[in-house]
């Protein structure tokens, strides 16, 4: 490595650490330990927490039958002995929460989820990305940071052992869709979802738990179908994807995709351009510690483009001698162990996971609150028809129409008539609405005895199905409150609506400062800086 690119990516590393670690750097060691997650139980805790005073990256809980409080006990041991390592940095807590076959009732005191075929089955993204948001609250609640899920394997096979139901299914565009509310739960949460598993389990005819799958289909079928939701998960800024113990004959003859160059540094973080966390699959499993013992696999799996290592019940200490060993004689360029520890430390400052007084400046600090404080100045009542606050006595369907990236904003809002007692649905439409989606959004409104209904416009050539869809809603008759989302130019458009909020950007802050004026906890002070026409 040149000597001047070795300067940047340590100035860049030291950048992320946390206070008290600026005047050192981390050693071949450190930087290896931090890339290991290690399987525990609540038996085996002292242990757990011996290897986060070492250095170790993180840990994923096994289920077991405990209380929230005491999985909430559990964790925080573990991130006391991370705070007495020499470079104090949070673990990745992590647990495969995905519901289904991997997970049964009352463990961890974590709530039961639907299976994944279950939500498929159902097709209902508004409501999966609300469940997502409130089962990671729980995460967040139990000392959890971290979820190996969504799965995002298409199950073509009808005899795969180990994905079925906890496939969406098998038709790639609705399973994206769903894999997307999931994520955008979970990221709404704040926990670090980790897609998996890639490029695709869900045509293997045997389990990766007991032996090697082969899957042998072409380049274009994978592209076609299994590929379509990790493409997805991609653009939504998923933080992280796991790979699969699954050889690919098309993408390497020779290698699992877990283990392959090709498939990790070429077709995820290349082809894809993934930029976040490659996440292993166990390397104690069958499919790879029947090749090689879980140090080599470890190593092979960091050299062919994986940045974090679940090694199980493997022994960390022989993981990080190895990594070190290859690195120090050159079969593992240091700048790939540079790349995967720099990204662990910045998913790690991303999630919060070293606190507010380390995850961000006072200027942050002051920006957010500024941010915060205009938003909730700017909502503007235009127009109350009797109906704000919200009786608390109603069923509220809550109708956001919107571009797909704004829907973590959305989820603000549901929290806010939630968290103050009202009986509220949420559901979430593009403002180009496809065929069949109209009976979607009069079944969101059937039971609702009032309506709130978002609408979302950038310029006079606002969709056309969208305010047909607004208007179809209001000719029922129920009362409604609109909220214009962003140009305010768009309420004109809906004379029929009660009460009219104006928004004027559809942010996190203001989302939520909306729900403060319809729950009565904020008095709306915003004017509007425009003429509307009659």
């Amino acid at each position: 490595m040149h000597h001047g690119k070795t300067l940047t990516l340590f100035i860049s590393i030291l950048a992320l650490l946390p206070p008290g670690r600026l005047a050192a750097r981390p050693s071949i060691e450190e930087k290896a330990a931090q890339l290991l997650i290690i399987s525990s139980e609540a038996r085996d805790v002292s242990a757990a927490a011996a290897a986060a005073r070492a250095g170790l990256g993180g840990v994923q809980l096994q289920w077991g039958s405990y209380s929230l409080e005491e999985t909430r006990k559990l964790t925080e041991t573990l991130q006391a002995g991370a705070a007495a390592s020499e470079e104090k940095t949070p673990l990745f807590i992590a647990v495969d929460y995905e519901g289904g076959s991997v997970y049964v009732p009352t463990t961890l005191g974590l709530l039961e989820l639907p299976t994944n075929m279950m939500l498929g089955a159902a097709d209902d993204e508004n409501n999966t990305a609300t469940l997502f948001y409130l089962a990671g609250k729980e995460l967040k609640r139990a000392g959890i940071n971290m979820a190996f899920g969504p799965v995002l394997d298409i199950n073509t096979n009808p005899r795969n052992p180990i994905i079925g139901i906890r496939s969406l299914g098998s038709e790639p565009v609705g399973a994206s869709r769903l894999g997307g509310a999931i994520i955008n739960g979970f990221k709404a949460a704040g926990i670090i979802a980790v897609g998996k598993h890639f490029p695709g389990h869900g045509a293997a005819g045997q389990d990766s738990h007991k032996t090697l799958p082969e899957i042998s289909i072409s380049t274009a079928e994978l592209q076609a179908t299994h590929l379509v939701p990790f493409k997805k998960a991609v653009e939504l800024g998923i933080p992280a994807i796991m790979t699969a113990h699954i050889r690919y004959p098309a993408l390497d003859a020779k290698n699992p995709a877990t283990l392959s160059r090709a498939v990790l540094s070429g077709l995820l973080k290349r082809d894809l351009g993934f930029k976040g966390l490659v996440v292993t699959d166990s390397l104690d499993m069958r499919a790879i510690a029947a090749r090689m013992p879980v140090p080599k696999a470890a190593a092979a799996a960091l050299k062919a483009g994986a940045d974090v290592l679940l090694i199980g019940t493997g022994d960390p200490r022989a993981a990080v001698s190895e990594i070190a060993a290859q690195v120090r004689s050159g079969a593992i360029n240091e700048a790939r162990l540079d790349d995967a520890y720099r990204k662990v430390l910045k998913a790690k400052h991303s999630a919060g996971l070293f606190g507010l007084a380390e995850a961000t400046s006072p200027f942050d600090k002051a920006y957010l609150e500024i941010t915060g404080d205009l938003s909730r100045r700017a909502v503007t009542l235009v127009r109350g028809g009797g109906l704000i606050p919200l009786p608390k006595d109603k069923k509220i369907a809550v109708i956001i129409f919107s571009p797909q990236r704004f829907a973590e904003n959305a989820i603000h809002l549901y929290r806010t008539l939630l968290e103050s007692g009202y009986q509220a649905s949420q559901s979430f439409f593009d403002i180009g609405l496809k065929n069949g989606e109209l009976k979607k959004i009069k079944e969101a409104a059937a039971g609702a005895d009032l309506l709130v209904l978002g609408s979302f416009q950038w310029t006079g050539a606002q969709n056309a199905t969208q305010r047909a869809a607004i208007n179809s809603l209001l000719a029922t008759g129920k009362p409604s409150v609109l909220l214009s989302l962003m140009n305010p130019y768009d309420i004109p458009a809906y004379p029929k609506a009660a009460g009219v909020i104006a928004l004027y950007g559809m942010t996190a802050p203001s989302m939520a400062a909306a729900g403060e004026v319809l729950t009565g906890q904020l008095a709306p002070a915003g004017k509007l800086p425009v003429s509307l026409s009659k």
